[in-house]
């Protein structure tokens, strides 16, 4: 495998200067990608070239958002999950849960290979955590696949679904399970460790590029979790990784402006925007939500 799969540089891809920027999302039929701002609560979508098509504003938090099959979006609020239309407006509430304390919310959403919507919690209070990790189906039902988290974050899956990655910022993790069709997730165990991993995606190679917050980078990882490549991100707070473009090979990295000081920002002026970087591997399209 060759040293590097980036070929170039981190640079602004759309400057949105966003408080903080997370769950993109390509859609290559519409040749667009889209993106949450969480504590402004809105759903921002550009074309190839970064610039804004729209903005739409929802309730906040909205952590997180994926497509639906049937067209339109499933996204994750406070502690709810809507459904909305093309232009992300919502048209119902499909279920809620009940967090262990008025302190939490929903953060980072994924759709598995089967049509559920994954999304984890988190607790920033002190004390054992109450984060867990949620399965939303079509029909409206709930599952609860694992509690225990700080701050559940990235995930994915490999290429059948028989095994599911997920992120907990907290114990600076990436943790691997089993997985299927079932929903039911096996034991976690240690596969990346040593950094506040945040935001996950998987390429056509099987590796993995992590978003390291705090840390103004994007670490890529072989199968086996052995590290392969850091790329440089210009903003400290990097949030959500996804690819992207018109052959689906530009990895683009959400970052955030949120707990800088005005120095940082001085320095890092461009936090909080989207960065594109390209690179000779490919991603997938997004799995839909199956309703």
């Amino acid at each position: 495998m060759p040293a590097s799969a980036t070929s170039g540089p981190a640079r602004v891809f759309s400057d949105v200067r966003a408080t903080l920027a997370e769950s993109i999302v390509w859609d290559p039929a519409q040749g667009v990608g889209r993106w949450v701002d969480i504590p402004n609560g809105t759903l921002t979508t550009a074309d190839a070239d970064g610039r804004v098509l729209q903005t739409t504003q929802l309730d906040p938090p909205l952590p997180s958002f994926q497509p639906r099959a049937g067209g339109g979006f499933i996204a994750a609020q406070d502690d709810t999950i809507v459904l909305t239309d093309a232009d992300g407006h919502v048209e119902r509430e499909l279920a809620g849960v009940t967090h262990a304390n008025d302190e939490m919310r929903f953060n980072e959403g994924k759709c598995d290979p089967f049509g559920r919507f994954l999304v984890g919690s988190m607790d920033p209070t002190d004390g054992p955590p109450g984060g867990a990790l949620y399965a939303f189906s079509a029909d409206g039902s709930v599952a609860v696949l694992r509690s225990g988290f700080g701050t559940t974050n990235g995930m994915e899956w490999n290429d059948d679904g028989s095994e599911m990655y997920v992120t907990d910022t907290d114990t600076n993790t990436v943790y691997r399970a089993s997985y299927g069709p079932d929903g039911l997730l096996g034991d976690l165990e240690p596969f990346i460790d040593g950094a506040a991993h945040d935001g996950l995606v998987r390429d056509d190679e099987g590796c993995f590029w992590g978003a390291i917050y705090g840390e103004s980078k994007v670490e890529r990882y072989g199968p086996d979790g052995a590290h392969l490549e850091t790329v440089e991100i210009p903003a400290p707070n990097v949030t959500s990784v996804a690819f992207g473009g018109t052959d689906m090979s530009l990895l683009l990295v959400g970052t955030a402006r949120e707990d800088l000081t005005e120095d940082q920002l001085a320095r890092s002026p461009h936090s909080g925007s989207v960065f594109a970087v390209p690179t000779r591997v490919h991603g997938r399209p997004a799995f839909p939500f199956a309703g």
